[in-house]
Parts: structure tokens; sequence; C-alpha cells
């Protein structure tokens, strides 16, 4: 039986909602919803009720959530413009983020003064305890009383190479570690 704002009675007596998926949006709709099917032609809820008039009222929110995702299919369909290039202004922009971000990352790690060595001993002793054999360069228990370890060092100093690397020279202006004789 069917009444008004797609509502249906299924052969148990429940209502359901449904609403007719345009068929351009199908593929879409699918990829929305999370549907393990390629293509979704219905949308359809149950509304847990044997009650029409409940029905009609428990009708509108699904209704509504239903035009969501219509309208979020209809998003991922909508054109978006290709950029292939980025003027002076955007690099610039893009590299002093990458730089700030990196500053406060190295000073956080400073002020903290132990990185992630706590976590490092914590996988040398789960893996020496479960028998494994394996060679590390560095002594999980070694603490120098301040500052970072030699494992930690080591690991900024490659973050540091791999950074260098991208950015050859002077990164728009800012000195590099090259610079100071580090």
């Amino acid at each position: 039986m069917r009444v008004g704002m797609g509502l249906v009675k299924n052969e148990h007596g429940v209502w359901h909602v449904r609403k007719k998926v345009p068929k351009a949006l199908e593929a879409a709709t699918a990829t929305v919803t999370g549907a393990s099917k390629l293509r979704v032609s219905w949308l359809k809820e149950t509304l847990r009720t044997k009650d029409q008039k409940q029905a009609k009222v428990r009708a509108k929110p699904v209704m509504m959530k239903f035009d969501r995702v219509l309208a979020q299919a209809e998003a991922l369909l909508a054109e978006r413009p290709l950029r292939t290039s980025l003027n002076e202004k955007e690099i610039r922009q893009i590299a002093d983020y990458f730089y700030a971000h990196e500053l406060t990352a190295d000073e956080e790690l400073r002020e903290e003064g132990q990185g992630s060595d706590p976590l490092f001993a914590d996988i040398h002793r789960q893996l020496t305890e479960a028998g494994v054999e394996f060679k590390t360069p560095f002594d999980p228990h070694f603490r120098n009383g301040s500052g970072l370890s030699s494992r930690m060092m080591h690991k900024i100093e490659e973050d540091v190479t791999i950074a260098l690397v991208a950015c050859p020279g002077r990164c728009h202006g800012r000195p590099l570690i090259a610079d100071f004789g580090v």
C-alpha cells in the first residue's frame, strides 16, 4: 500500500520510506551511502512502525536525509577546476607554512626532551621478551640525563636531510642548517 511522501507498507504491515534516485546520480549515490553495489536506484529505509499516522511523522526526517544524500551525490559529480600550476605567491605561502610547521614540530620535540625513546624502549622490550632476534645501533636503556638521545638526534638529522633535498639552497630566503655550519 502506498501513501504520499514515498511511504510504502510492506507485506508485514511495516511502513518504509523510499525515494527514486535519478539515473545520473545512481553511481555517485552508491559512493555516498557506502553501498556494496555499484549503483543505487532507490533510497529505502524502514520506519519501524505499523501505524500510518506515526509513519507520516517519522518519514519527514528520513526524506530530508535522502535529500542530503542526493545533494552529496550531485556534489561528487560537479566539475571542479583542475589546477596544474601555482604562482610565486602560492608557492611562498606553502613554503612558509611548511617552514613554520617544521619549526614548531622541532621545538616541541626539543622541549619534550625524549621524542619517541619511550616507545622505542617498549618495542625493544616486547621483541626481546618474545625471543625475536634483531640488531639496533642504539641502546634503548641509555639516558644521558638531559636533552635528546643519540637515536633521536639521528632521526632529526634524517628528517632534515629529507627536507633539504626538497628545498636545495635556500627556501625563499630562509637560512638552512647548512648555512650555520651544522
